[in-house]
């Protein structure tokens, strides 16, 4: 076994990796076609041989060609392989100017929206849950420092220092995190693994590209294991940083809390819910300027990116006020039958088990099905989503809005989603577990199905 194999396997071991894919079925790499990602493709079976594997390729649509060449060749490679491939395509510089992101950012949540929507489909054709696909992507240490360089020039706490995590939402996995960029070309090279070279990387247009082209070989000049070293610092720092994160986690939004508790805890609380609100993180500037704020006592608002408002007092609240302005609300009775609210972009219906129609995909997307204890259902009703809903899963009080944040929901459809309750709060929502104690058996109680139609369905 190469060498290079084994140390994987030993990061995999201690950085949590490997418990991450206890039960699961398959895993996706993020395939690229460059040196980073061909040999995580070439190599992810050994590390996980009762996966199944499939890859992912995304067209930045910025490379004209040489995209196609990329492209053809991540076919061909999957091919030879024998993996399931999807491909996708996403314009870029379009979605950058239109959302007010840079390429870069952009780029990065495309991809990961593509390996969502393969993750989903790759799941169907198992006919697996979702949870159990795993995504693998080629970040290694390379890029690990240059993470932690990028984010400490443009000034980073703990979080921002901890570099790329090895594991990410539960189900994101970097299992080449223990591996330099030499060492992953000298195997390349050695084991014949053919790859293609991005021509964008050789650029200096991008930050990124500065600091790999400028940055880092200056410090390799001071220490020439410098990633090997951020790299382990980066694995101290997360267990810290998960500490704190665990401590923030049980936080309140008033002011009493934040003013007494720890600043760090106090930071996480305000920056957590920031992301919740936005879909975006909180940089320091706007942590500091409304700790400030409740500290003078007062009660008022601030503007703050992403054009999120902090109205603060006794409590702390943060609203989008693109999503203030196009509030949706919604109520009825969960009726026997289906209940098509095309103009939220879902259809959602209520059937005793056993009578309730065959799923159908012809002009809707996604299906979620599941059952519920028919002593409940006299009570029923279904409604948008409010501030302050939580549901009880895994014996745990969720946060919807944590829920559908983590979940990677978009902002405009975290709203239209319907919120399925009784006389005790939350039922369930689509994408979710339903709440501890409702599910029914096979059979039996009430299957609820739900429909999102496709863009050119609705008008939402």
């Amino acid at each position: 076994m190469a060498r290079e194999i084994e140390r994987i396997k030993n990061f995999c071991a201690s950085s949590g990796i490997f418990r991450a894919a206890e039960g699961r079925r398959a895993v996706i790499v993020g395939l690229s076609g460059g040196a980073d990602s061909a040999f995580l493709l070439s190599v992810v079976g050994d590390i996980f041989p009762n996966l199944k594997v499939a890859a992912a390729h995304l067209d930045h649509m910025i490379r004209g060609e040489e995209a196609k060449r990329d492209r053809d060749f991540c076919r061909g490679m999957c091919e030879s392989l024998g993996v399931r491939f999807f491909e996708g395509e996403a314009d870029i510089y379009t979605i950058a100017e239109k959302e007010g992101k840079s390429a870069e950012e952009a780029g990065r949540d495309e991809r990961y929206a593509f390996f969502r929507k393969c993750r989903k489909e790759l799941a169907k054709e198992l006919g697996a849950k979702e949870e159990e696909i795993l995504v693998a992507t080629a970040h290694n240490a390379d890029d690990n420092l240059e993470t932690v360089v990028f984010n400490l020039t443009r000034g980073a706490g703990l979080r921002g220092l901890c570099g790329i995590p090895p594991v990410r939402d539960g189900y994101i996995i970097r299992p080449m995190l223990a591996l330099t960029s030499d060492e992953i070309r000298d195997h390349c090279r050695r084991e014949g693994i053919s790859y293609v070279v991005d021509s964008t990387n050789l650029e200096d247009g991008y930050t990124r590209n500065r600091i790999r082209h400028y940055v880092i070989p200056e410090l390799k000049k001071i220490n020439p294991s410098v990633a090997e070293t951020v790299a382990g610092t980066s694995l101290t720092l997360a267990a810290d940083s998960a500490f704190l994160d665990a401590l923030a986690s049980d936080g309140a939004l008033d002011a009493e809390y934040l003013l007494s508790a720890p600043a760090p805890v106090a930071s996480r609380v305000i920056a957590s819910a920031f992301r919740e609100a936005s879909g975006h993180a909180a940089d320091r500037v706007s942590v500091e300027t409304v700790l400030a704020s409740l500290r003078s006592g007062g009660h008022g608002r601030l503007h703050l990116p992403h054009g999120v408002t902090a109205y603060y007092g006794d409590t702390l609240e943060f609203v989008v006020e693109s999503d203030k302005n196009e509030k949706v609300t919604f109520r009825f009775d969960a009726t026997e039958g289906e209940h098509e609210m095309r103009e939220h972009g879902f259809s959602i219906g209520f059937y005793p088990a056993g009578s309730e129609p065959a799923c159908e995909e012809i002009y809707k997307e996604l299906i979620y099905k599941i059952g519920i204890d028919d002593k409940i259902k006299n009570n029923l009703f279904v409604r948008n989503r409010e501030d302050g809903d939580r549901i009880l899963i895994g014996g745990h009080h969720r946060r919807l809005k944590k829920l559908l944040c983590d979940a990677g929901v978009p902002l405009r459809r975290r709203d239209r989603l319907p919120v399925v309750c009784d006389g005790d709060g939350v039922v369930w929502v689509p994408g979710f577990p339903a709440r501890d104690g409702v599910s029914a058996k096979d059979g039996e109680g009430i299957t609820v199905i739900y429909y999102e139609f496709g863009k050119e369905d609705c008008n939402g």
